[in-house]
Formats: structure tokens, C-alpha cells, sequence
């Protein structure tokens, strides 16, 4: 894989043009090995994810999470996939997991916050939130807009 930024942007004009199969065969062109495999793994989980292919987004999260289990975004693209293919329950379960193997993580916390925010558990999402905030102030800026924390944003 000679150029990611190239190969990057390359999979961003198919799926921003609606052509995610396209960009599922680019990925499957590419002869990689190593690390190389684990980003494309991961490019993978993206394209699945914008073309709303949640079950097979799963199993690739899945085997990108057993193959990288240090890896705290592993764990967070499989939650997401979780998530999406309808169980928010499943999907937190996973990231409360992500959670005990990565304490510091903030997009770990944030999630958490997102998922307890979607249960209607707006206590335990606001300290969720904080503590990703706390951990790292970029958080602060994506909470003010992520539609998942809009009932945290309302004014009682």
C-alpha cells in the first residue's frame, strides 16, 4: 500500500458518489499484510457504515476486535455496529467492556455518553460526556453537535 492519503481519498470520491461497492473492491484489490491490513480492516468498517451495511460492518468489526483487541477503536466500531443493526443494549455492553480494558479513553467515554443519552439515562450520559471532556477538551466541541446527545442539550 503504497499511499494511504491517496487511497483515502480515492474511497471518499466512490462512497461520496453513492458507490460503496466500488470502494468495497478497490479494498479488496489491495494485496496487504500486517498493519496495512488492520487500516484497511478499519477503512472496511467506514464504507459499511455510510452505505448502512450494518451486519456486515459487524463482522468485520468483529474480527478487527479479535485481531486488535489493544486497540480501543476496534472495540468502538463494533459497538457502533451493534448499535445500528438495533441493539443499543448490545452496543454498550461492548463499550462498557472497552471501557475497563481502556479507563482513559475518551471517545470510549463519549460513546457511553451517546448510548446512555439514546436509554433516556441522562444523568449517567452527562457524567459520560464530562469525562471524555475532562480527559480531552476536543470532546466539547462534537458534543455540541451529536445529534444522540440532543436531549442533553435541551433546557429543562
Amino acid at each position: 500500500m503504497a499511499n494511504l492519503s491517496k487511497l483515502q481519498e480515492e474511497l471518499e470520491g466512490y462512497c461520496g458518489l453513492g458507490m460503496y461497492d466500488e470502494a468495497l473492491r478497490v479494498l479488496d484489490s489491495i494485496r496487504a499484510k500486517g498493519q496495512e491490513e488492520v487500516t484497511l480492516s478499519f477503512l472496511r468498517t467506514r464504507i459499511l457504515r455510510a452505505a448502512g451495511r450494518y451486519a456486515e460492518m459487524r463482522q468485520t468489526a468483529e474480527r478487527l476486535r479479535e485481531r486488535c483487541p489493544n486497540e480501543p477503536e476496534a472495540w468502538v466500531s463494533l459497538a457502533d455496529a451493534m448499535r445500528q443493526s438495533g441493539s443499543i443494549q448490545q452496543g454498550r455492553i461492548v463499550l462498557q467492556e472497552a471501557e475497563k480494558k481502556f479507563p482513559q479513553n475518551p471517545h470510549i467515554k463519549f460513546q457511553l455518553g451517546c448510548y446512555h443519552c439514546l436509554l433516556r439515562e441522562l444523568d449517567k450520559a452527562r457524567i459520560y460526556v464530562q469525562a471524555a471532556i475532562a480527559i480531552d477538551r476536543a470532546w466539547a466541541e462534537a458534543a455540541q453537535s451529536d445529534a444522540d446527545l440532543a436531549p442533553l442539550r435541551k433546557k429543562s
